[in-house]
């Protein structure tokens, strides 16, 4: 088992009004190594809140979450950081490419926080960026791309450390029919490489792809199903 929540709950709490909004209540999930599972959700359902907990950037008020055998929330910060940097490969849906940075040296940056050495960054950085077929594009920057092009950069440093959890948050939301497609095509051979892929999106022909599919709603994980 990759991820297992057991009665996660998360609370924020407004400065301001005193007010409390209750964005995850008693979540149970579990996801296996090499699952290709989706989360839907309507804006304010607890979609976000929970992609934040899974991959490491919030933690719950209560319950539990192992991740790949770890108890996250008996870990330090410092724990949490490294095996976020280590173990999850995050898509963004507006790249987050560094404009001053070629595709290779942007694909090689985090391998560089994992302590890897100059030479290996650089060869692990180029199988990638061959694996979503950007090899002809290394010293191209992020403006000399088309926005399918970005999003395979991304890709590729997102898989660059093969981290057993690739994390994919709307990551067709800013690009056009043709390239989500490619890009939903490539999360889905990534997964039968052997990645665990969640994706999140609004988009329901594209939570299909997946093999199953969960819904938020009112912060619960009200619906399991096989996609």
């Amino acid at each position: 088992m990759l991820i297992e929540l057991k009665a996660l709950c998360r609370t924020y709490h407004s400065r301001d009004k005193g007010n409390c909004v209750e964005a995850l209540k008693n979540v149970n999930l579990s996801v296996e190594q090499g699952e290709y599972l989706s989360i839907t959700g309507a804006s304010g359902s607890g979609k976000s809140t929970l992609m934040n907990i899974l991959g490491l950037l919030d933690t719950p008020d209560s319950g539990s979450y192992c991740f790949d055998g770890n108890d996250i929330t008996q870990l330090t910060d410092k724990e949490i950081s490294r095996i976020r940097n280590q173990s999850i490969g995050f898509v963004f849906q507006s790249f987050n490419l560094i404009p001053s940075l070629t595709t290779l040296e942007n694909v090689a940056l985090p391998l560089e926080y994992r302590g890897v050495s100059r030479t290996a960054r650089a060869e692990k950085a180029k199988k990638a960026l061959e694996l979503v077929g950007l090899s002809s594009r290394l010293f191209h920057k992020p403006s000399e791309l088309s926005g399918g092009q970005q999003q395979r950069v991304a890709i590729a440093r997102a898989i660059a450390s093969r981290p057993p959890l690739i994390l994919a948050d709307e990551p067709c939301g800013n690009l056009d029919s043709k390239s989500g497609g490619e890009i939903m095509d490539m999360l889905k051979t990534l997964n039968q490489s052997g990645h665990t892929v969640i994706l999140i999106t609004h988009d329901s022909k594209a939570a299909r792809q997946a093999d199953r599919m969960i819904r938020v709603e009112d912060g619960r994980v009200s619906d399991y199903g096989t996609a």
